[in-house]
């Protein structure tokens, strides 16, 4: 009687921390007759614990994958929800900041600035958007997009550099519509 408690204790605990994971009134009314029938006095049978365990576990569980679908590197991980809301704040104030730029030197010529926040967190974005994480980063079409910009963006950079400041002018038009591209295809 001891080990039919024991294990149980076991289901009942397993059922309930994935529970918690995925709130839902089938799953509690699982968890609620599994304990209902282990409160009971009665002896219980094998088949009844064993009917129990297993409908409460597939209730349970069921939910789970419906829930973690959300894509990414760790197949789908709530890491990868937060990673997305944080990435997508910084990206976004990088975009307004390239966009609004009046002296485009000034731009590409600061450390540490809204153009250096915005290639850290805009590579860091489009990785978020993998399936699995066997996938190849340069496979994915956000990341795609992203290093697009990027090389844009240096080009006008480099441009820069030799003092061909219309050339310049005319990569960083360039650089603008890839950005545009890249933001719609994080959904921004």
């Amino acid at each position: 009687m001891l080990r039919h408690t024991a294990l149980a204790a076991a289901c009942i605990t397993a059922a309930a921390l994935v529970a918690q994971r995925t709130p839902s009134t089938a799953t509690d009314d699982a968890l609620a007759n599994l304990r209902r029938a282990m409160a009971q006095k009665q002896p219980v049978s094998r088949k009844t614990f064993g009917t129990a365990s297993v409908a409460a576990a597939v209730t349970a569980f069921a939910r789970v994958a419906a829930v973690d679908a959300s894509g990414g590197a760790t197949a789908g991980g709530a890491y990868l929800l937060r990673a997305k809301e944080r990435y997508n704040a910084r990206v976004t104030e990088g975009a307004k900041a390239y966009k609004k730029s009046s002296d485009l030197a000034a731009l590409f010529a600061e450390k540490d600035g809204a153009l250096d926040d915005l290639e850290a967190a805009g590579f860091l974005l489009a990785n978020a958007f993998r399936i699995n994480s066997t996938q190849n980063p340069d496979k994915i079409l956000q990341v795609q997009k992203f290093k697009a910009f990027k090389k844009d963006a240096d080009a006008c950079a480099a441009l820069l550099k030799k003092k061909k400041k219309t050339d310049a002018a005319a990569a960083y038009d360039a650089s603008l519509v890839s950005l545009d591209a890249y933001l719609s295809s994080v959904g921004l």
